[in-house]
């Protein structure tokens, strides 16, 4: 269930030693410690509410010199999405039926710039700068999407207004941040550190996580679904005499 700054930034304030008049400082806290939470590389898979999928996007295919390598990534991208992270790039096989699907491995621009451009079936994208290419250039005009983690909207002309996407048992962790920021403003960094060893775990104690990461990963609770496979073990016995 979704909510918004406006319905727990009170919390936030009876937290801070219940500075109930700061409600603009507690939401400039919220926001700041939503964005940390939802780009944690160590959350990545947590936070499944953020993945979206781009728009089909068809590439200029053609001979050497008329094939395009290089294309604008906000091209793939839906209007007004901040791509944080780029999950997977798929590719239509079959223009213009477009029935055929396959993914299209990830690679960087010096791999790219290895190989002297020629026509083809893509196999490999890479970033550079704020383009998207593709090795090799396409051959036809195959159509491409791109599935994406975005950065979690903020509702910046009315902080107080902005939805909280992320599941709700993450509400208590992001209060607990939002207080940390609190504590750090107010020059309260012994309280801070205390509340950010419970949310954070304490860095001497690994065993320790805290609250942010002993949590259980959405797609971890899911495993148990999935069919394990067997491995036969096979002994070995000495020959006896």
């Amino acid at each position: 269930m979704s909510y918004t700054f406006a319905s727990i930034e009170q919390e936030v304030l009876i937290r801070c030693e219940n500075r109930i008049e700061d409600t603009a400082r507690a939401d400039i806290w919220l926001r700041e410690s939503l964005l940390e939470m939802t780009s944690d590389p160590k959350l990545r898979d947590e936070f499944d509410e953020l993945e979206v999928v781009g728009p089909q996007v068809n590439l200029v295919g053609g001979a050497t010199g008329v094939s395009q390598q290089e294309y604008p990534f906000s091209t793939f991208l839906p209007v007004g999405v901040y791509n944080t992270a780029t999950l997977s790039v798929l590719l239509w096989t079959n223009p213009p039926q477009n029935t055929n699907r396959i993914a299209v491995f990830a690679t960087n621009y010096q791999d790219a710039d290895q190989i002297t451009p020629f026509p083809g079936q893509p196999f490999k994208w890479y970033r550079y700068g704020d383009n998207i290419g593709f090795v090799p250039t396409p051959d036809l005009n195959y159509q491409v999407q791109a599935r994406i983690y975005k950065q979690h909207p903020i509702n910046d002309a009315s902080l107080p207004a902005t939805v909280v996407l992320i599941a709700d048992d993450w509400r208590e962790p992001l209060i607990l941040a939002a207080v940390i920021r609190g504590f750090i403003e107010l020059n309260e960094f012994e309280k801070a550190a205390k509340l950010k060893i419970l949310l954070y775990g304490d860095p001497d104690k690994p065993d320790e996580p805290g609250i942010m990461y002993k949590r259980k990963k959405r797609r971890d609770k899911e495993m148990w679904r999935r069919q394990q496979s067997l491995s036969p073990r096979v002994r070995r016995y000495s020959k006896s005499y």
